[in-house]
């Protein structure tokens, strides 16, 4: 599995299921690509930058949420192009 395959997975959940999410849980995969494959597939770095490129991209529609109190994004995906 590659970097890119675990996000899609991710961001796919959170779409079916309607779910906002944080910076912070795009980069904690890394983390949990770690205990579920037995290795790294990537840096949280990594992970923040395959999702802005799914972004530029235009398979993913998201919109940045106002988060008051606090310098994470929360984001929200609006739509998924395949």
């Amino acid at each position: 599995m590659t970097v890119r395959e675990h996000l899609v997975k991710f961001l796919d959940w959170h779409f079916t299921m309607k779910k906002q999410f944080k910076t912070h849980h795009i980069q904690d995969l890394s983390e949990r690509g770690s205990k579920k494959f037995g290795r790294r597939l990537g840096s949280p770095e990594t992970y923040t930058r395959q999702f802005r490129d799914l972004r530029q991209a235009g398979l993913y529609e998201v919109d940045k949420l106002k988060s008051p109190g606090s310098n994470e994004k929360s984001w929200h995906i609006r739509s998924k192009n395949d």
